[in-house]
């Protein structure tokens, strides 16, 4: 997720001519949307679902910045396009993981950074990766680089990773993802405050940043100094709708090439549209409703457990998604090594009314916070229904997805502490060490809106991230999850899809789950 700090940016406010040339403009609610129409180059109009954040490797915000990094940025490796997870070499002529503490690499000589940077070096490797650990720059993602002891420089393209352990999703959630991105030595510590914000300073991908009109749209144009393999769109322009309805729209209009779509809308795809190619693949993202232990109306364990009791998830994803989208029984999303098949603590209103009844609590009222998507709405209205059941009352506060986040995080202000009942939905890659990394207690208050904190469990889930047996790493997770529920601070909702509309002369490229499309090789046919 990973979830990773949004800014309070609306999502939609008005969406301005795309490029100069003719335009055309649809009309939603009152509001008029315009979109360019230009003939003069190959351009790809993407839905993204929240405008760029921050483009720092270390503390990007998630897969609206990704989507944008793995274009602008190159690593020592990459995940490949497909519906199988591997990796492929990216800026790296040579990547050898020579024993569990040691992986040998070489870049590929010439790659150059925009601006008057030079050229991409092992220097520039080592800065990258070791600047997660900085205190002064508190990475976000700090964990992906927790094992890293030192980067070894042995020649200007050559170098030695060394770990202080031995760290399982190093080749499946740290060097092909965001974490792997290499940014240039030179850009950064020559920036004001050495950090990255939505510059990236310096690029080295096939593209690099063109315009930004934030809230409207991000044009990515060719990098002139890219000298890897050929993509086709001279442009890709980038804009934030996160309401999926509007996008859908928008993309019948044609005014979009390539759009997300609501679960609930994949039906009306699957009968056939015309001229459109419906892509859907599992994804890798966990929706749960979490509880803020601090809340003084969610301090008793019995009420958390109550509401955890009320709330029957397969009649809501029935009503909601047709049963098109299974129940979660956990964080960890199948087919990842650590899911789990069954909840501790099962449906049941009569044991909820009971816990209600021995907490003394009657009448009870609660705020559910949610983001306006038209899926999430219809979730939401069904567990209002099943706690009203059982007594409790809920309200329905849905919000725009900048707004949500920052009203669980403390950097943002105190709005976290009115927070009672969230339902959220992360995104991670293959390894379920990046599904647990958000609830630790170095998260409360960051990415732990529910504010649960058990050392215990935090070093259970540092010993699962280093251990290198499968079957012991999945137990472990498994474990950690049940002690999640059993905190009675969360119900597992679904993991759902990720579906893609594309007119059938696009040959999209995503990666395996359908988080985002790779631009470096979508193609028009």
């Amino acid at each position: 997720m990973k979830g990773p700090s949004m800014n309070r940016r609306s999502l939609l406010k008005t969406m301005a001519i795309l490029a100069a040339g003719a335009s055309s403009s649809l009309m939603i609610g009152g509001q008029t949307l315009a979109f360019a129409a230009d003939n003069k180059n190959k351009i790809l109009r993407v839905q993204n679902d929240l405008d760029i954040t921050n483009l720092d490797p270390a503390n990007r915000s998630g897969w609206y910045d990704e989507m944008v990094m793995f274009a602008v940025y190159s690593g020592l490796c990459q995940y490949k396009a497909g519906t199988e997870w591997g990796w492929q070499l990216d800026a790296a002529e040579m990547l050898e993981q020579v024993d569990p503490l040691t992986v040998h690499f070489k870049l590929k000589p010439g790659i150059k950074w925009t601006g008057d940077f030079g050229e991409m070096t092992a220097e520039d490797v080592k800065y990258s990766y070791e600047r997660f650990l900085d205190p002064k720059l508190s990475a976000i993602y700090a964990s992906d680089w927790e094992a890293l002891d030192h980067v070894e420089v042995k020649g200007t393209y050559e170098g030695i990773i060394h770990l202080k352990h031995p760290f399982a999703p190093l080749f499946t959630s740290t060097l092909p993802h965001a974490s792997g991105l290499i940014v240039c030595k030179k850009a950064v510590e020559a920036a004001k405050d050495k950090k990255i914000a939505t510059d990236p300073l310096a690029s080295s991908g096939p593209y690099r940043i063109g315009e930004w009109l934030p809230r409207e749209r991000l044009t990515l144009v060719r990098n002139d100094k890219w000298s890897g393999p050929h993509s086709f769109y001279d442009q890709i322009q980038l804009v934030p709708i996160g309401d999926l309805n509007t996008a859908q729209i928008a993309f019948e209009a044609g005014d979009l090439d390539m759009t997300k779509i609501n679960i609930s809308a994949i039906p009306k795809y699957q009968q056939g549209v015309d001229g459109t190619t419906l892509t859907v693949r599992p994804a890798l993202a966990y929706t749960w409703l979490g509880m803020n232990v601090e809340h003084p109306l969610l301090k008793d364990l019995r009420v958390r457990r109550a509401i955890q009791q009320a709330i029957d998830v397969p009649s809501i994803l029935d009503a909601a998604f047709g049963g098109a989208v299974k129940p979660a029984f956990g964080l960890v999303p199948p087919p990842l090594s650590g899911a789990r098949g069954k909840n501790i603590y099962p449906y049941s209103p009569d044991a909820a009314k009971r816990l209600l009844k021995e907490a003394g609590v009657d009448n009870l009222q609660l705020r559910l916070d949610l983001t306006t998507s038209t899926d999430g709405g219809t979730v939401a209205q069904v567990i209002q229904s099943q706690l009203a059941e059982v007594g409790i009352q809920l309200k329905i506060n849905q919000m725009d997805g900048a707004a949500f986040v920052a009203a669980g995080q403390e950097s943002e202000g105190t709005a976290w502490k009115d927070a009672q009942l969230r339902m959220t939905t992360f995104t991670t890659a293959p390894d379920a060490s990046w599904v647990t990394a958000w609830f630790t207690c170095s998260q409360v208050g960051i990415w732990n809106t529910q504010r649960t904190c058990d050392k215990a469990w935090d070093q259970l889930n540092t010993d699962a991230a280093n251990e290198l047996d499968q079957a012991k790493r999945a137990a472990m997770y498994v474990k950690l999850q049940d002690q999640l529920e059993e905190t009675g601070a969360y119900v597992f909702l679904y993991h759902g899809s990720n579906a893609w509309v594309t007119p059938t002369h696009i040959k999209g490229a995503w990666t395996p789950d359908g988080q985002w499309p790779l631009f470096r090789e979508i193609k028009s046919v």
